[in-house]
């Protein structure tokens, strides 16, 4: 069963339940588009129809499997440097929009040296 993140309760919940994805590493990615579609000589693109889903095996919590899904994409990156996310954070902008990366946030600038997704929505489970 998924757990969505729509609050600030729902993000620590995350955090707690997840141990801030500690000792985590990357395993799986997949991206989906399914907004694309073809109007007269060109193309539509419909970013409501994306999907970001993440694999994650935490070892600090008996080798957990966390799966996420951001929907809704604006923007994403995944870098996989075979390091371990050593704490995670995931917060609401002023849009409302979630941002999740896989260190602490200092600043965007920051966040785009590695992995991070900016959705407007997101929600997780732990599968193993």
């Amino acid at each position: 069963m998924f757990n969505s993140v729509k609050t600030q309760k729902d993000i620590k919940m995350f955090l707690d339940k997840t141990n801030s994805l500690h000792d985590g590493y990357i395993v799986g990615v997949q991206y989906l588009n399914n907004g694309i579609s073809s109007i007269g000589n060109g193309y539509s693109f419909n970013p409501e129809e994306t999907k970001l889903i993440l694999r994650i095996l935490v070892t600090s919590i008996c080798d957990a499997l966390v799966e996420i899904e951001f929907e809704n994409l604006l923007e994403w990156q995944i870098k996989d440097s075979q390091w371990d996310i050593t704490d995670t954070t995931v917060m609401f902008d002023d849009q409302n929009r979630i941002i999740w990366s896989d260190d602490v946030y200092i600043n965007m600038e920051e966040v785009k040296k590695g992995s991070y997704a900016i959705a407007k929505s997101m929600r997780w489970r732990i599968t193993e």
